[in-house]
């Protein structure tokens, strides 16, 4: 084998090694249960997701307050900024739809009256947000969603 031959094999082998390390280093982690300590999302993600058996939910993205009986006018304003957030996601705001629940769908377990939900348009509560949660961050995670979204 001649000099230029063997340099040849060898620029060959080092660009092959450059394209899959990272794929084994990325998968060495993935396998090996390895998680991120932080994440980008503003709620809680609703692990597993909960199939939710509500008329209307499905179809489209979701906002869903969940009231209760004893919520009233909070309720009635959180509800209006679910509103301000659909009319701030531009031209996706077709894609979602903001409904209200006075009880709390089954699966969901006990939640505080004001807590928002991302149902996705399946049917599956996803993520959650605390009743004084930022309308930014629900805007932020829901955008995220309808951009890397097929679905809806």
């Amino acid at each position: 084998m001649n000099p230029i031959q063997s340099t040849t094999h060898r620029i060959l082998l080092l660009l092959a090694a450059l394209t899959l390390l990272p794929m084994a280093f990325g998968a060495g982690l993935y396998y090996s249960g390895w998680r991120p300590a932080a994440t980008s999302n503003h709620g809680t993600l609703v692990v597993p997701p909960v199939r939710l058996h509500v008329d209307g939910v499905t179809g489209k993205w979701s906002l869903l307050l969940v009231g209760g009986t004893d919520c009233g006018a909070p309720c009635t304003a959180r509800l209006d900024d679910l509103r301000r957030v659909r009319v701030a996601l531009a031209k996706e705001w077709q894609r979602t739809q903001h409904l209200s629940l006075d009880r709390v769908p089954d699966g969901l377990g006990s939640v505080a009256a004001g807590t928002v939900f991302i149902v996705d348009p399946d049917g599956l509560a996803m993520m959650r947000y605390a009743p004084g949660a930022r309308l930014e961050g629900i805007r932020a995670d829901l955008e995220r969603l309808l951009t890397y979204s097929w679905i809806g």
